[in-house]
């Protein structure tokens, strides 16, 4: 290897050349200067000829090509479609859920339910205006109108 100064003489001008070609690259692509194109010519561009395109239909399978045997397509019932009846949507009394009582067991709970405009009371399994409430949580109450089922969610 290169020992004492002769080695130093010739490798640091080889890096201060390299890295000063890497400073130049990196400094070059950010540079706001773009390259000046000094002749510009005019490109025509012809049309291009095409070739009409030949058409042609298909036939009737007779038989399958594959398995040799006749083909028979199957039978399209045509049925009269039976008419689809629309249900009519129960009419939901106002009701807001407004929260919860209970002791600390939770076993008693009541549900403060506001129905058309009345504060009530109820507990699981209890009725008030055809307005059943089947279960509750401290979050939502789920009631039972008219044989329909929905959920409320607490008023903030």
């Amino acid at each position: 290897m290169l020992k004492g100064k002769k080695g130093l003489y010739i490798l640091l001008p080889i890096v201060v050349f390299i890295w000063g070609a890497i400073i130049f690259q990196v400094v070059d692509a950010f540079s706001d200067e773009d390259p000046v194109v000094s002749d510009i010519t005019k490109v025509s561009f012809a049309t291009i000829k095409t070739k009409e395109r030949e058409k042609f239909t298909i036939g009737e399978i007779d038989r399958d090509p594959f398995l040799g045997t006749i083909y028979r397509p199957k039978k399209v019932l045509n049925k009269n479609p039976k008419p689809i009846v629309k249900k009519q949507e129960t009419a939901w009394p106002s009701i807001r859920y407004k929260g919860l009582v209970s002791a600390q067991n939770n076993s008693l709970a009541i549900f403060l339910v506001e129905i058309n405009g009345s504060d009530q009371l109820m507990k699981a399994n209890e009725s008030f205006s055809d307005v059943k409430l089947i279960k509750g949580s401290s979050s939502s109450v789920k009631l039972k109108y008219k044989g329909k089922t929905k959920e409320f969610p607490i008023l903030n």
